[in-house]
């Protein structure tokens, strides 16, 4: 069965991903012939604003039978990561307790997605064994005794917490650990306050986070081979209000 992977805009395909687990590989202090550092002086590093950035959905995952999408809205206040072994069924409810849809790992390592939606929108939902990865917007934890109040298609959903290993972060800590890609309308600026483009495409480790702004250190292991690398630091805002103005990279 042919599967696809994205992270775009609604119309473009920006690149094809696997586990975060690549980041244990990365040598972010690793030097490039292609040295461009940004904002690297004894000033403030410029910070980009994102003020024209707007918000999409981005097409994450698709095969023939089903599609999952994230968006630029930030809802509850983190994420839960829910970890699915071989026969494990993540069931998710409607809050009146109806059945919203249910995903099982099949023996064969492969994922049974026909009980879910043909589109759904999550933060980042991807049903393949090499590949997996199952991230929820969700409210804290202690919300409900016996539930995780996760989103789904912009409304909240349930999943009962004893169905599933899981792992909830807050939003600050989630991004700490994500490879982020920069949006055309949030890229570096250089020490002048000058856009660089060359930003654009780039994978970055977050370094650091204060508030609504992060500081980034462009890395070799996420993009593949075949994509230009820039050693390139600089610090953007990752968020303003409840809306991300940076995309979360899915690595090869």
């Amino acid at each position: 069965m042919k599967k696809r992977f994205f992270i775009c805009a609604l119309s473009v395909i920006l690149l094809i991903g696997c586990k975060e687990t690549p980041r244990n590989k990365i040598t972010p202090d690793s030097e490039s012939n292609d040295s461009i550092v940004s904002g690297e002086t004894s000033h403030e590093i410029p910070t980009g604003d994102g003020s024209a950035c707007q918000e999409s959905e981005a097409l994450v995952w698709e095969d023939e039978t089903f599609s999952s999408y994230t968006e630029d809205k930030i809802r509850g206040s983190g994420i839960v990561s829910f970890t699915m072994d071989i026969n494990d069924r993540l069931t998710i409810l409607n809050e009146d307790d109806s059945s919203f849809g249910e995903m099982v790992l099949n023996e064969d390592m492969t994922y049974f997605t026909l009980t879910m939606p043909k589109k759904i929108v999550a933060r980042k939902v991807i049903p393949n064994y090499d590949f997996a990865s199952f991230d929820f917007d969700c409210e804290n934890v202690n919300a409900d005794k016996d539930y995780l109040m996760i989103y789904i298609n912009k409304q909240k959903k349930k999943v009962k917490k004893t169905d599933l290993k899981y792992a909830f972060l807050t939003w600050e800590n989630y991004i700490k650990k994500q490879f982020v890609q920069l949006k055309t309308c949030n890229l570096i600026l250089d020490a002048q306050g000058k856009i660089n483009p060359k930003s654009k495409g780039l994978a970055f480790a977050v370094t650091e986070i204060k508030d609504d702004a992060i500081k980034i250190k462009s890395v070799k292991d996420c993009n593949g081979e075949d994509k230009p690398f820039y050693d390139m630091k600089g610090k953007v805002k990752w968020k303003s209000g409840d809306v991300l103005l940076i995309d979360l990279a899915i690595c090869n």
